[in-house]
């Protein structure tokens, strides 16, 4: 499996000094590598079988909602502590075969990736109502028929988003 990536943004509602929320859209890629075999069947008759390495790569939009509580609040720097959740949709599942030619194939994606999560993160204040943050984090990915991946081999896992958040 190759490391996750994602790349985010978010909007963070603060309800008092210490409080906020924050809710986002989320794009993500996962990666995997495996060998397999590949028979073509056209009019009932099979074809010999070809073994090669599959590529398979997955694309997630999510949305993430987290209540925040501050334990540093100054005019350029926040240091936060978070819990919440985020819903995912698989947007493409592509697998491409390193044959000559190379074969492509893709599979549509029932039903939606659900998560929760547990951090703690920075934010630098840009200005009033724009930061940058970094929110390592530990994730836990629910069992919900997702097609193989890191999250279903192995589902708690350790995260490090950073991303852009406005401030309202």
């Amino acid at each position: 499996y190759g490391i996750p990536l994602s790349f985010g943004a978010g909007v963070k509602l603060n309800f008092t000094d210490r409080w906020s929320m924050g809710l986002g859209v989320n794009y993500s890629v996962l990666t995997s590598k495996f060998s397999g075999k590949y028979t073509k069947v056209e009019d009932g008759i099979a074809s010999v079988p070809i073994t090669s390495t599959v590529h398979n790569t997955l694309h997630y939009i999510g949305v993430p909602v987290n209540a925040y509580y501050n334990i540093i609040n100054r005019d350029f720097i926040n240091f936060y502590t978070y819990a919440g959740a985020a819903v995912e949709k698989c947007i493409a599942n592509r697998y491409e075969m390193q044959t000559t030619p190379v074969i492509h194939h893709e599979e549509d994606v029932k039903g939606l990736q659900v998560s929760a999560n547990l951090g703690m993160g920075v934010e630098f204040l840009l200005g009033k109502h724009l930061g940058i943050y970094i929110d390592p984090s530990l994730r836990y990915y629910f069992d919900s028929g997702q097609p193989k991946s890191i999250r279903t081999a192995q589902p708690l896992m350790l995260g490090f988003e950073m991303g852009l958040r406005f401030n309202l």
